[in-house]
């Protein structure tokens, strides 16, 4: 790891560990951890379990935007790849996160089309996050009032539903739109220096374009992706006693994701506590010992998912198409 890169990580780990010492001397962090030790244990079990199904489904929309390409590989590997993408995104600061582990198993995987192989991991990506702003688009309106009561849950979610209602106009316009639509894109393209780079994106972008369906599924299974990381956040106050619904969760939940957008800190640490905090506040009442309780469990599941997620490391071994 270069210097730049771990000044980089020493500097989010700093913003997440003042985050959360702040939040912890605004309350009463004896009680937080009175909380975190009493949790019931069939929530996080099943908390636990859908991280292993978002895992499973990211692997299956993987699967299919590799067949767009025309590489076909099975689910089981790119499950384990995945799974192992999650222990490195976890436990490795700098690059070597979950993306770049995808893309160096593929490159093994794929030889002759890496190019191609390794843009499927890009795309997921656009698309995972597109999902996280549409489901926002969904589920904020429905607690808008409570929401509303709040300058900060405010204006949180109205910069959300920006972004949400310009990735759903992006959407329509590359649903809707015909191939000479798309000669915008081609003249950005080639904006790029002539070479493998602007080649590969160039037959990506056609390759999607005529593949529509196929990005629809995969579209779909995120969204549902989305719906089971809101359901593992409502397992997580299950298991601390927080009584909010799953539909109040699900208003809030897509606020709380595309904040981890944003690289100021590790897994999220800080900004979810933060936020939690916050949204739990307004729309549920939740003491903010409740809130961090809810969180710290929450990061335990993704923490225990990801060692597991080690595990598969350990044993999984690539094996090349005959």
């Amino acid at each position: 790891m270069s210097f730049r890169s771990t000044l980089w990580f020493l500097a989010k780990l700093a913003f997440a560990v003042a985050v959360v010492w702040w939040l912890l001397n605004k309350v009463d962090a004896a009680e937080v951890w009175s909380l975190v030790r009493a949790a019931r244990f069939s929530p996080v079990a099943f908390g636990v379990v859908i991280g292993v199904l978002m895992i499973a489904l990211a692997a299956w929309r993987w699967m299919k935007l590799l067949g767009v390409f025309g590489i076909s590989l099975p689910w089981r590997q790119l499950f384990c790849i995945n799974w192992v993408g999650q222990f490195f995104m976890m436990f490795l600061p700098g690059p070597s996160g979950d993306d770049l582990t995808r893309m160096l198993y593929i490159s093994r995987l794929a030889k002759g089309r890496v190019g191609l192989a390794c843009s499927t991991v890009l795309v997921d990506r656009c698309i995972g996050l597109a999902s996280v702003f549409i489901l926002a688009l969904f589920c904020l309106p429905v607690q808008w009032q409570l929401l509303a009561s709040n300058a900060q849950t405010q204006w949180l979610a109205i910069v959300v539903l920006i972004g949400a209602i310009g990735v759903a106009g992006a959407g329509v316009l590359f649903l809707l739109g015909s191939r000479d639509d798309s000669a915008l894109v081609r003249r950005l393209l080639h904006l790029l220096p002539a070479g493998k780079v602007r080649t590969t994106l160039d037959d990506s972008w056609s390759l999607l374009r005529a593949n529509k369906l196929v990005l629809c599924q995969v579209f779909g299974a995120a969204l549902l992706t989305q719906l089971l990381n809101c359901g593992a956040f409502y397992c997580a106050g299950l298991a601390v006693g927080v009584t909010a619904s799953f539909a109040a969760w699900s208003s809030f939940v897509p606020v709380v994701l595309a904040a981890n957008i944003l690289p100021i800190t590790l897994a999220g640490l800080g900004v979810r506590e933060y936020l939690l905090v916050l949204f739990l506040g307004v729309v549920a009442g939740t003491a903010p010992e409740q809130a961090l309780a809810a969180s710290a469990i929450a990061f335990g599941m993704m923490l225990f998912v990801s060692l597991a997620g080690g595990g598969v490391y350990l044993f999984f071994r690539v094996k090349a198409p005959s």
